[in-house]
């Protein structure tokens, strides 16, 4: 069965009527957008390593956010030269990626490295899938800055907290995906003080808008299980990148893929990652019993049973059903499909080894 239909072009649209908020972030030239220079994006004094558009990358190897924020912009130029995309002002782009880092908290997990991370296999992702070949540049470029701003702000807590101690931004979002909706906000916040979007028009930066809003709301764990049926209907419907919602779809279910995808790396790196993940469910448990609050999780920072335990099922009822399904309309992802289930496997291994161990420990 044909899983793609072909990819018709996005027509071009006239600018039209555009609100002042809007207005902020377009040029009154519309799409007349002069030649980029792109060489500067990067320092010519940083190194960048040879893996970084493969799987094999490792973001926590970087020591240093004015690295990590070359690494950002090295994928944006690679980007740039590989759809010959002219359209974003490279002085801009390097602004807005410097006050992205600063906005992410230093917080174990949900911080700039994670951002970075995101952003790195996003695009390997989009590559692997031939994306490049099937999906507007406008949204590739806005998947992309949305993998890149999908956690800006995050506090190191989850939705319920914010919900149950009836925060700020609770009553902000209404109790509706509270930390994307944040999340959100912020990113347009900077990218309206950048100009991110100036050379397009009204129609155009809407369409951005849209897939980056997407894009990030679709990171919120309460909408994965629709997104997983979702995903499994297009095993018999295929995707139509004719159309602008089958792309806003497409950036959502990939960075969603990614933002859970941990266990698709080596089991090295996923466990490093899971290790700083237990950091902050830790804290926050921590902040809820001091509340008065019930604990989100039983989750025991102090017991390796509990750590595993917590990674198997996260696993085998989050990221390996989502994955399954994404690796049997994207044959090219298989590998990492495998490699998920043999982190599984390893991790259920390890359980076994650590309750033989606790058990002797609790007859002394």
């Amino acid at each position: 069965m044909e899983i793609f239909k072909p990819l018709s072009p996005i027509p071009a649209y006239s600018r039209g009527n555009s609100s002042p908020c809007i207005e902020l972030c377009l040029a009154s030239s519309g799409t007349n957008t002069p030649n980029q220079d792109y060489g500067n994006l990067v320092n010519k004094y940083i190194i960048i390593p040879d893996d970084i558009l493969t799987t094999k990358f490792d973001v926590l190897k970087i020591d240093d956010v004015f690295i990590l924020r070359n690494v950002v912009c090295y994928i944006f130029k690679t980007f740039f030269e590989r759809m010959n995309y002219q359209r974003i002002n490279p002085v801009c782009l390097k602004g807005f990626v410097k006050d992205v880092s600063e906005k992410y908290n230093n917080v174990p997990y949900h911080n700039f490295y994670h951002a970075t991370h995101v952003l790195h296999m996003t695009y390997v992702l989009l590559d692997k899938c031939e994306m490049f070949n099937k999906m507007s540049p406008d949204v590739l470029f806005s998947t992309l800055v949305s993998a890149l701003v999908h956690d800006i702000g995050h506090p190191g807590n989850n939705n319920s907290y914010e919900i149950n101690t009836c925060s700020e931004l609770a009553y902000r979002y209404n109790d509706l995906s509270v930390l994307e909706q944040y999340h959100c906000t912020l990113a347009f916040e900077l990218i309206k003080k950048h100009q991110l979007f100036l050379n397009y028009t009204h129609e155009e930066f809407v369409v951005c808008r849209k897939t980056i809003i997407s894009a990030i709301l679709g990171t919120d764990l309460a909408n994965h299980n629709t997104a997983l049926e979702l995903l499994k209907m297009k095993k018999e419907s295929g995707f139509y990148f004719e159309t602008i919602e089958e792309q806003y779809f497409m950036a959502k279910i990939l960075v969603h893929a990614v933002d859970i995808g941990n266990p698709i790396q080596d089991f090295e790196k996923c466990q490093a990652w899971s290790r700083r993940v237990s950091l902050e469910v830790y804290s926050q448990t921590e902040k809820e019993k001091e509340l008065g609050l019930k604990p989100f999780t039983s989750f025991n920072i102090n017991s390796r049973t509990s750590f595993y335990q917590h990674e198997i099922k996260y696993i085998r009822y989050i990221c390996k059903p989502y994955w399954e399904t994404l690796s049997q309309l994207f044959k090219s992802l298989n590998p990492l499909y495998e490699q998920i289930v043999q982190n599984l496997d390893t991790y259920i291994l390890l359980e076994n080894e650590a309750e033989k161990v606790e058990v002797n420990l609790a007859e002394f």
